[in-house]
């Protein structure tokens, strides 16, 4: 247990950092104020001050902030972050101090940059992760292994020593990444590209419905099986193979978050599925006594679920910035009054809270129905 609590204080410590550091540099390259640096929210555990900015730990382990000065929305945000107890926030409403170095007084293409360094960066981490375990550990191709007599894989004629390049028309590049794709479409005909002995063939098989049991739900669900078993070690890959597999993995995994939140959206994924802390805490230890490699990769798919999810329109969020920064652009200029963009932050807050509690809550329901 302790083990497992302090892998995940080291993931979300390591994930946060990395985002919150993606913006403190981008908002000091083009000379914003800067006067905190946090990881964590709510009241300051622990901190220095180097220079203008204190850096501190915060109690509560669910996120992290860099309080720019002249931010319209910071006497509330303000409030999750800690208060604004160094004199920065603004009072509700009015506008920022008028230095130079506010965020608002800054060029359109300054904050955009500022705004989507965190996700950038989250990104990068990504990638850095993925090709650092095709360097250290080696790849493992999706090439087939076993193919079960009768099966869906069988009938359509797939074979041992088939290497798998394209599953439902997305490229694959590992097991993982073709056992998801096949799960998706049970009892509904999926196109498999193979490469055999350097010749490209393309098959169709109908994967058959199997209940699973979910750990994440605490429900069975129905997945797609065509009868092959898939796996072959590719060798440890170069500098350069390495940062290609990290790049396509990243790839893959923003699609597949992509397409969970679009199955929310019509009701193919079930919103029990949604996680908090709880949940990757438990992925973590579990990862983290698989070996290294094993937890570098789960904190590389969910620095890529931070980054995605921070994408999101929503105010409070980086995607909410976006979103404010493009109305911007579309009226010429003519930014959100102050106390426009303060109510839209004040309802992104309350949806971004309720969130959380009904993560946590799917956790909490997932270890007690355990």
């Amino acid at each position: 247990m302790i083990i497992t609590i302090l892998v995940t204080v080291v993931v979300l410590g390591v994930l946060i950092f990395v985002h919150e550091l993606g913006h403190f540099a981008a908002a000091k390259s083009v000379g914003i104020e800067v006067p905190r640096f946090s990881i964590g929210l709510g009241p300051k555990m622990a901190g220095f001050r180097r220079g203008e900015t204190e850096y501190v730990l915060s109690w509560i382990p669910l996120g992290g902030y860099v309080k720019m000065a002249g931010m319209a929305d910071e006497e509330i945000t303000g409030k999750l972050e800690g208060g604004a107890d160094d004199g920065v926030a603004a009072e509700p409403g009015r506008p920022s101090s008028g230095s130079p170095r506010d965020f608002d007084a800054k060029p359109f293409w300054a904050r955009v940059m500022v705004i989507s360094a965190g996700v950038i960066m989250n990104w990068l981490f990504a990638v850095v992760a993925f090709a650092a375990i095709a360097m250290g550990q080696g790849v493992f191709e999706p090439r087939i292994a076993e193919v079960a007599p009768g099966s869906p894989a069988a009938e359509a004629g797939l074979r041992v020593d088939d290497l798998i390049t394209r599953v439902d028309g997305g490229a694959v590049h590992d097991p993982t990444q073709v056992t998801m794709r096949i799960e998706r479409r049970a009892g509904e005909p999926v196109d498999i590209v193979v490469d055999r002995d350097g010749e490209e063939l393309a098959f169709v098989a109908t994967p058959d419905a199997v209940e699973q049991f979910s750990d994440f739900t605490g429900e069975s669900r129905t997945v797609g099986r065509v009868g092959i078993r898939i796996g072959a070690d590719g060798g440890r890959q170069g500098p350069v193979s390495a940062l290609g597999h990290g790049w396509s993995n990243a790839t893959y995994w923003g699609g597949a978050v992509l397409q969970f939140l679009g199955d929310l959206i019509t009701g193919r994924s079930s919103a029990r599925e949604i996680g908090g802390p709880i949940m990757i805490g438990e992925i973590s230890g579990r990862a983290a006594r698989a070996g290294f490699w094993q937890l570098l990769g789960f904190m590389a798919v969910i620095s890529i679920n931070l980054a995605i999810f921070n994408l999101l329109p929503i105010p409070v969020l980086d995607g909410g910035h976006l979103l404010f920064l493009g109305i911007e652009g579309l009226r010429g200029g003519r930014p959100l009054s102050v106390q426009q963009r303060v109510r839209f932050t004040t309802v992104g807050m309350l949806f971004v809270l309720a969130l959380m509690v009904w993560a946590v809550g799917n956790d909490v329901l997932r270890v007690i129905l355990r």
